[in-house]
């Protein structure tokens, strides 16, 4: 694994794509017709392998770090389907998410895009009060009718058509959110088996919240009581997915100085998972990678 501060072929230094991941790859091809975008575009640039191979064109020298190449890498969805049809274990996530750290050092966005992740993902994701009062106003814009006039708008060229493909993906919120301020405990039904503590995410509280009522049903009729750490935080997966890895790494601190005192920590979205059983990750230092280490290790999706 690279460290965070390596420097490798023309990659900026400090957490580069793991060369050995990069090497990993035989170009078998197997991976092609698992790629959406691949089967979508039909460039090879635009496939894993293409991927990898200009991220290693880059440790090589051979390749800048150019708008170019961050098209190809920004492009990808990081669904990680091909990580799955990969016969050589290529740990493709995690070398597409360095590559847009990268680039995001490397390649300075304009300013108003720049302002609208520091208002996302520094200032929105991260605060669960904040999200809430979002979740309640898009709320009252659905319930209200104002989502009629916006669409008539938009088919009268009013609003700009990016805004209004943007709305339309929108999910339809619930009436109640799933206020996890006034659920910090919840006791078993019968005798205590075992204790688990419940990651709620930053989403999935105001979009899927009869989720997390489901899941506490399940383990406290099977004698799990389920506590729910107030100061747990956004899991960091889209900002490690969008290159903001330093973000990534203090909500990572926070979730784990929050669950320190678990011995179970039970996800019900996958995505969210994932991201926390890969803390490790994120950290050079060796006291906090073995601390991202014992937490990734308590971290168990409901199913398992």
């Amino acid at each position: 694994m690279a460290e965070l501060s390596a420097t490798l072929g023309n990659y900026l230094p400090g957490e580069p794509p793991d060369l050995e991941g990069l090497e990993k790859c035989t170009h078998c091809g197997l991976c092609l017709n698992q790629c959406p975008t691949y089967r979508a575009l039909g460039l090879e640039m635009d496939s894993p392998r293409g991927r990898i191979y200009q991220m290693k064109a880059v440790a090589d020298g051979r390749l800048e770090i150019s708008s170019k190449f961050a098209l190809h890498i920004n492009q990808c969805l990081d669904c990680r389907a091909c990580v799955s049809a990969c016969p050589s274990g290529v740990p493709y996530g995690s070398l597409v998410e360095k590559a847009r750290g990268q680039i995001e050092r490397a390649l300075p966005r304009p300013w108003w895009q720049r302002w609208i992740r520091w208002l996302i993902f520094k200032q929105l994701f991260p605060y669960p009060n904040r999200l809430a009062l979002v979740g309640r106003l898009l709320r009252l814009y659905q319930r209200s009718g104002l989502y009629r006039a916006f669409r008539w708008l938009g088919r009268h060229g009013v609003v700009p058509k990016a805004l209004l493909y943007a709305e339309s993906l929108a999910p339809r919120l619930p009436d109640r959110f799933f206020d996890a301020k006034n659920t910090s405990h919840i006791s078993p039904r019968g005798p205590e088996r075992a204790r688990v503590a419940l990651f709620v995410g930053c989403v999935m509280p105001l979009i899927y919240p009869e989720t997390h009522w489901a899941t506490i049903r399940v383990l406290t009729r099977n004698g799990c009581a389920v506590d729910i750490p107030q100061d747990q935080c956004c899991c960091g997966a889209l900002h490690i997915h969008a290159g903001e890895r330093e973000i990534a790494r203090e909500l990572a601190r926070r979730n784990m100085r929050a669950f320190a005192d678990a011995e179970v920590i039970v996800v019900n979205a996958a995505g969210c998972g994932a991201a926390m059983k890969e803390y490790p990750e994120l950290f050079d230092d060796p006291d906090e990678r073995a601390q991202a280490e014992a937490f990734a290790a308590k971290v168990r999706d409901v199913t398992e």
